[in-house]
C-alpha cells in the first residue's frame, strides 16, 4: 500500500514535496540594522551616562576619544527600542510593532506566501524576488512607523523640544530611520 500523493501543478511525490519544504526553510528575510553600523558618539554620550556628574561624563568623553567608539545605529536604536530608565527615555519600539502593524503585517505575509508557492512550484527566481518584496516591505512598514500615528510613542520632553525644535521623536536627522534595511539570505 503506497502513501498518499501530493499534487502541486504537477505529481511531484512525496520526496519532491519535502525537499521543497527543506528550501524553504533556508530562505530567510530580515529587517533590522546592521550591526556593524557607524554611529554617533555624542549619542553614547547622552544615553550611557549613569550619572550627570561632569566628572563621569567627561571620564566618558576621554574613553571614547582614546577608543574611536561611537554609538552604533543598532545600538541606539536597541537603547529607543528598550528605553532608558536611568537617561528617562521612555520605549519607543519600531521594527516589531511596525511590521505587525494591520496593513503591513498583511502585505508582508502576502509575499511571503507567494515565496511559499513559488518554491513549491520549482520556481527558485521568483521565491528569491518575493522574498526580496516582502524583506523591502518590512524595511519600509519600519521606516514609515516613525512617523505613524499608531506608534503610540511619547512625545520629547520640554527640554528636548526646545533643543530640536520638534515634538516628534527619532526623526530630527532621519539617520536613524534611514538605516532600517530589509535584507534577505539563504541558510
Amino acid at each position: 500500500m503506497t502513501g498518499p500523493t501530493i499534487t502541486i501543478g504537477r505529481n511531484i511525490g512525496s520526496a519532491g514535496f519535502a525537499k521543497r519544504m527543506q528550501d524553504i526553510q533556508k530562505l530567510a528575510a530580515y529587517v533590522g540594522v546592521p550591526a556593524d553600523d557607524k554611529g554617533r558618539t555624542n549619542a553614547l554620550i547622552e544615553l550611557a551616562g549613569a550619572t550627570r556628574s561632569k566628572k563621569r561624563i567627561k571620564r566618558i568623553k576621554k574613553i571614547l576619544l582614546d577608543t574611536k567608539r561611537t554609538v552604533s545605529n543598532a545600538e541606539l536604536l536597541f537603547i529607543h527600542t528598550k528605553g532608558s530608565p536611568i537617561r528617562g527615555i521612555p520605549a519607543r519600539p519600531v521594527i516589531e510593532p511596525a511590521i505587525a502593524a494591520d496593513g503591513n503585517r498583511q502585505s508582508i505575509a502576502h509575499e511571503l506566501s507567494e515565496v511559499a508557492k513559488a518554491t513549491l512550484h520549482d520556481k527558485p527566481d521568483v521565491a528569491q524576488k518575493r522574498l526580496r518584496r516582502a524583506a523591502l516591505a518590512g524595511q519600509n512598514a519600519a521606516r514609515r512607523f516613525f512617523t505613524d500615528p499608531r506608534n503610540n510613542w511619547p512625545p520629547n520632553k520640554p527640554a528636548t523640544i526646545r533643543r530640536k525644535g520638534s515634538d516628534k521623536p527619532l526623526i530630527d536627522t532621519g539617520v536613524l530611520r534611514a538605516s532600517i534595511v530589509g535584507i534577505t539570505r539563504e541558510e
